[in-house]
């Protein structure tokens, strides 16, 4: 596993990281999910900004914590040489869904979380990883 970390371009890791971080932005925005994920978590216009002050801290944890499970995934590729878009997408739906998604449900079970919720956060998950292995799978 050192070596095939040895091999990975920061540049690339980091780009796709970013990019990921702009699937999140678009996922959990007007245009898709935003208005049903706060429906499930109780917020409302009014208490989103009044937490507003923490916001900085919360979207740099969101940018290390997407940092590292991209660098992870990278290493995953690198290490099984998986090579081309649908190979790295395939990939990425593997532990997008197989660990990501299945670890989500879990914790949704025992913290009664609707399977609408799970949908959404899980759902975000399996696309970023499908979506980063297939670009990490030919540039990483």
């Amino acid at each position: 596993m050192i070596q095939a970390i040895l091999t990975l371009s920061p540049v690339a890791v980091l780009a796709v990281a970013l990019l990921g971080f702009c699937l999140g932005a678009i996922w959990y925005s007007p245009l898709l999910f935003v208005k049903a994920w706060m429906e499930e978590m109780k917020i409302t216009p009014e208490s989103a900004k009044a937490g507003s002050g923490r916001f900085g801290r919360v979207m740099a944890g969101a940018v290390l914590c997407t940092v590292v499970s991209t660098f992870t995934l990278a290493a995953l590729l690198a290490a099984h040489r998986v090579q081309g878009v649908l190979k790295g997408a395939e990939l990425g739906l593997l532990v997008g869904a197989g660990l990501v998604a299945a670890r989500e449900g879990t914790n949704a079970l025992f913290e009664g979380r609707t399977l609408r919720h799970f949908l959404i956060t899980a759902g975000h998950d399996v696309a970023l990883c499908v979506v980063q292995g297939a670009i990490l799978a030919v540039w990483r």
